[in-house]
């Protein structure tokens, strides 16, 4: 059976090569990405080339390589700084930390088990429980 978690992940167009060319390393991230996702929407909030991924009940284990090659792509734009293309007045590129341009968060079964990376539109995806009766 497993513990399940449901997942959304945020890939704005600025980060969109990284994310390819972790999809294309590992067979397995991109069916699940392309595939076998809840669902998935182009274009969110009609930004032009990025892309929204909405996962429910998945076993998310460093264990299987399609979620460590989704962690390692989340581990790259938290490490990484994007160019903007404006200067600055000593003629040095003006540059952002690419953790900007992506969203991730992860609620596990338990209440406290909740995880939240990026720093993408912060309000408009995050989580809220309720009891339904």
């Amino acid at each position: 059976m497993g513990y399940r978690s449901e997942v959304v992940l945020y890939v704005g167009p600025e980060v969109m090569p990284q994310f390819m060319v972790t999809m294309s390393k590992c067979q397995a991230a991109r069916a699940m990405c392309f595939a076998e996702h809840e669902e998935m929407i182009k274009d969110y909030r009609d930004e032009k080339g990025s892309m929204l991924f909405k996962w429910s009940w998945l076993k998310w284990y460093d264990s299987f390589p399609e979620i460590q090659a989704i962690e390692d792509f989340l581990d790259w734009c938290e490490s990484e700084e994007i160019p903007t293309g404006d200067m600055q007045a000593d003629g040095e590129r003006v540059t952002v930390p690419a953790s900007e341009y992506f969203k991730f968060v992860r609620m596990g079964e338990d209440q406290d088990d909740n995880v939240h990376r990026g720093d993408a539109f912060w309000g408009d995806v995050g989580i809220e429980r309720t009891i339904v009766y």
